[in-house]
């Protein structure tokens, strides 16, 4: 399978700006299993985006072929399906008409390429039913990782069906929901109290709030962090992750990746995964190398 997935990525295309540029298997070799302790746990928002169409095991796959975790989104079909998918409407990454997920059923979603927008060598590729992706990383996770779980629409049936898939592949502990409302959140506690709960947060104002209550677990910082936003965070026993997804040269900055990591985050959520791991590991170098 190893070898399958590195002929994948010798077809897939890294977007790096405005350009195209084939990822080479001596990239892929490069940056497999490279996510070393000590470093903030890398997780690619939408999977492996730049190098596969997002949200698709194969952008899943290459995810945990290299060793890092990726966030999802979470849709419900008109037949109460759960799936893998971004926008509510199916048309910017399919070959479908303008139509919303809500209103197809899953074999009419099942029957749309969501591989061929992106690039040829990924015709034929499906929107994945979330049980699919959690099976997958069931199968294929080399080490414990982060599954970041973006609820977009769920129904009451659809929660139920949430908790009982993240149970039944027993990624509880590896996994969070979050984007949800908080009366989402109160019934997925109550439904299991064991799924773990996330919540962007944007400035430090809203801590003491969502601490009170006590619903969260997951805090992902959408401002660089601090080492006293980790520890303060930390020593109530949450987890810190720092929110830095999205595209362009102002969410790749190394300055971000360099204050992140040093101030002790547990995770880092970006589209730009190989950039950054490629980045603390010249920075690793250069301080050894100084000593």
């Amino acid at each position: 399978m190893k070898v399958l997935l590195t002929i994948l990525f010798c077809l897939c295309v890294s977007l790096m700006g405005d350009e195209k540029k084939p990822l080479t298997k001596e990239k892929v070799e490069e940056n497999t299993g490279v996510q070393k302790r000590g470093n903030p746990i890398l997780i690619a928002h939408r999977g492996l985006l730049r190098h596969a169409p997002e949200n698709t095991l194969p952008a899943f796959a290459a995810c945990l072929e290299l060793g890092i975790g990726f966030e999802l989104d979470i849709r419900t079909t008109k037949d109460g399906h759960l799936v893998v998918f971004h926008d509510d409407n199916v048309q910017r990454t399919t070959d479908g008409r303008a139509r919303s997920v809500r209103q197809m059923t899953l074999a009419q979603l099942k029957d749309l390429d969501a591989g061929s927008w992106f690039d040829a060598a990924f015709t034929g590729v499906r929107i994945p039913t979330l049980e699919e992706v959690l099976s997958l990383v069931s199968e294929r996770k080399r080490a414990r990782t982060v599954i970041a779980l973006n609820v977009k629409h769920l129904t009451r049936e659809g929660e139920s069906k949430l908790i009982a898939l993240v149970k039944k592949y027993e990624l509880l502990n590896e996994s969070f929901a979050f984007d949800q409302s908080d009366e989402m959140s109160r019934r997925l506690k109550k439904l299991n109290p064991a799924i773990r709960i996330g919540q962007n947060v944007y400035n430090r104002k809203n801590y003491q709030a969502l601490l009170k209550e006590g619903l969260v677990d997951c805090f992902l910082l959408a401002y660089t962090p601090t080492a006293d936003d980790v520890l303060f965070l930390r020593q109530r026993g949450k987890q810190v992750l720092f929110n830095y997804a999205g595209s362009g040269p102002g969410r790749r900055e190394k300055v971000a990746w360099k204050r992140a990591a040093e101030a002790g985050i547990d995770g880092l959520l970006t589209d730009y995964p190989l950039d950054c791991q490629a980045f603390w590991r010249e920075s690793e170098i250069q301080k050894l190398q100084e000593k």
